[in-house]
């Protein structure tokens, strides 16, 4: 049972995702932003601080292509990012001492990095036409308000669910 819970939760915030922009969509609150749910790569990035570093890795490199096969048309970009963030989170928590805030704090830079690393890739292949300054205005700084709120409310039960896989995986 314990080895299944992980994937459930990735899972789940795989689809809440998609539901998310299903159910609110752009200037549904008379705001015309762009508001993007990154769940799935928010639990990454606990799991990447509170739960064992390679594991989390290799559910974010599963994860990562799931993703770029359901939601992007180009197969390769999550499958980088959210790797790529999972170890950026690890390496800087050896450094920072690991709590709410902080944890905040990493989080909010890795969900930018990773917002700017796709928006670039975006320009690079001529899929967006969105300017700097729109996509800081629109859509960056939304989307780390939005995951902001998201990661407040999920951090204690997403943090006490790593605790215990975390001992239950070094009791091992």
């Amino acid at each position: 049972m314990k080895r299944i819970v992980l994937p459930l939760i990735l899972s789940a915030c795989f689809i809440l995702e998609s539901l998310f922009a299903e159910f609110f969509p752009n200037g549904i609150f008379g705001v015309h932003k762009i508001f993007v749910p990154h769940l799935l790569l928010m639990v990454l990035i606990i799991m990447g601080i509170y739960y064992v570093r390679n594991r989390t890795i290799l559910y974010a490199f599963i994860f990562g292509m799931l993703f770029d096969a359901f939601y992007t048309g180009i197969l390769g970009v999550y499958l980088f990012v959210f790797p790529l963030t999972v170890y950026i989170t690890t390496s800087l928590m050896k450094v920072l001492q690991a709590n709410i805030f902080v944890s905040a704090l990493v989080m909010i830079i890795d969900i930018a990095i990773a917002e700017f690393i796709v928006y670039g890739l975006n320009i690079l292949i001529s899929n967006t036409t969105m300017s700097v300054t729109d996509f800081l205005n629109m859509r960056l700084i939304p989307t780390l308000i939005l995951n902001l709120v998201f990661y407040f409310i999920l951090f204690y039960p997403l943090l006490k669910c790593m605790q215990t896989l975390k001992k239950e995986v070094l009791d091992e």
